[in-house]
């Protein structure tokens, strides 16, 4: 099940990052991007509102699977490194052979 969500939190990652990049400046939008076609296609700011609808949208969905692999993991009982209280440094070495 945790396999499954870190998936979609990835996958939701990565559509997240490109609807931000496809959000140029403003007033600029998704129109320019096709060389000023985009207006046809969406309308005069059809794909602006568009493209915020669907940030909000991943955007939620994104910090929801935050939240859902935090949980996971805090009741799976998992200790971190910090925690176990052993430093690297603390390690005994052993010697190396000549």
């Amino acid at each position: 099940m945790s396999t499954f969500i870190l998936v979609l939190h990835i996958i939701f990652g990565v559509i997240l990052i490109l609807i931000i990049l496809l959000q140029l400046s403003k007033g600029a939008g998704l129109g320019s991007i096709f060389g000023g076609g985009g207006e046809a296609v969406f309308g005069g700011t059809g794909g602006d509102v568009f493209l915020k609808k669907l940030t909000v949208i991943f955007a939620v969905s994104f910090i929801t699977t935050s939240l859902i692999l935090t949980v996971m993991t805090s009741r799976s009982g998992q200790e971190s490194i910090v925690d176990k209280g052993t430093a690297a440094s603390d390690q005994p070495v052993a010697p190396i052979a000549p």
